[in-house]
């Protein structure tokens, strides 16, 4: 399991502060995981991918989105709205 925290515009936006996923066997990056949680919707996949006001942390150190993630892990997504 990863556990995801939310921050900025995301928790109004994307109507949640946190949430817990089972890490699928195809993330092993930052980037994918982003992916993947952008299926969830049209807003999430505007929110996530290709924002440049994104920043990722993993176990509260900032990371690339080339960065690994497994399970275990806490990863917060620091976004604000593209205006």
């Amino acid at each position: 399991m990863v556990k995801i925290l939310f921050f900025g515009d995301l928790v109004d936006t994307l109507g949640m502060v946190s949430d817990e996923i089972a890490l699928p066997p195809d993330v092993t990056d930052v980037e994918r995981l982003l992916f993947v949680l952008s299926q969830r919707g049209e807003i999430w996949k505007k929110m996530l991918l290709g924002n440049p006001k994104l920043n990722v942390t993993i176990n509260r150190q900032f990371v690339e989105k080339s960065s690994p993630v497994k399970d275990g892990d806490e990863v917060a997504l620091v976004g604000f709205a593209m205006i």
